[in-house]
């Protein structure tokens, strides 16, 4: 993964007051109103946290036992939450249209990959932490 690119595209999106993350939410509700109803908190809160994942991916994008772990663990959560396979396809599109559509002319292709790339390998570290390893549970 290109780390350089990953990290300088998140830095020129990444808003005041966790403005990407907030945007994400909105654009997935827009797009997969049926998954809101699983956000039970303040999505104000949730982006925060959100933002914070991110940013510990990204920090730590160089730790392979870090990232399967947390992601693991964090993937088990969500299976609990009833979060299925495809909702991860969903959440990669929302975040990347949110960051194209906040970067505006100066969201390249290749941030676009860069991003496709990162959340697809996170994606499927977090559905590797799903009872029995089962990339498609839930389905």
């Amino acid at each position: 993964m290109d780390r350089q690119l990953l990290e300088h595209s998140l830095a020129s999106v990444d808003l005041p007051d966790d403005g990407l993350t907030v945007r994400f939410y909105q654009i997935l509700f827009e797009r997969y109103p049926a998954v809101e109803p699983m956000f039970q908190r303040d999505t104000k809160i949730q982006a925060e946290m959100l933002r914070t994942a991110i940013v510990s991916v990204i920090d730590n994008l160089d730790d392979a036992e870090w990232l399967t772990t947390n992601l693991g663990s964090l993937g088990k959560r969500h299976a609990e939450m009833g979060v299925t396979a495809p909702m991860y396809e969903a959440v990669g599109e929302c975040m990347i249209a949110a960051m194209a559509e906040i970067g505006g002319d100066a969201w390249t292709r290749d941030m676009t990959a860069a991003w496709t790339e990162a959340l697809t390998a996170v994606a499927s570290l977090m559905l590797a932490g799903y009872p029995g390893g089962d990339s498609h549970s839930g389905n």
